[in-house]
């Protein structure tokens, strides 16, 4: 009988090809409190030309809230703080890979996840993050 070999999950060429998330993530984390006005969010989302805003509470991220979520609540005259705007949003861990971010992003619905190392929040993967991470790895090759 031959010997058995055994066989890889992946080739190891598509390890390389899915990088760490951490490579991939923004790191500069722009966040406000549940207690922040509506204002002072729009200014931090033009100041930092983010369109999301992860909100925290003590070391707790509560959700994110997004551009178009703000700027419907200024258009119509919304609630005056940005705490009930937040929106659930899926966390994906710091040791991950960009397919764990995108297979989060896919499955949940968003254009967005949250990077964590247990509690704390180190990053924030967008759908722009993933779509450079793609573009640069094709202009390597």
């Amino acid at each position: 009988m031959p010997p058995q070999r055994h066989r890889l999950a992946a080739p190891p060429e598509a390890v390389d090809d899915d990088p760490p998330i951490s490579s991939v993530m923004t790191q500069h984390i722009v966040a406000i409190t549940p207690d922040c006005p509506l204002y002072t969010g729009l200014n931090l989302l033009a100041a930092h030309a983010v369109r999301h805003l992860p909100v925290v509470e003590g070391s707790r991220c509560l959700g994110v809230v997004l551009e178009t979520d703000i700027v419907r609540g200024v258009a119509v005259g919304g609630p005056a703080l940005l705490g009930s705007l937040v929106r659930p949003i899926p966390r994906v861990p710091a040791d991950g890979r960009r397919s764990t971010a995108a297979r989060a992003v896919l499955e949940g619905d968003v254009e967005a996840v949250l990077v964590t190392d247990g509690d704390r929040l180190v990053g924030i993967v967008t759908t722009t993050d993933l779509v450079r991470s793609l573009a640069a790895a094709d202009a390597d090759r």
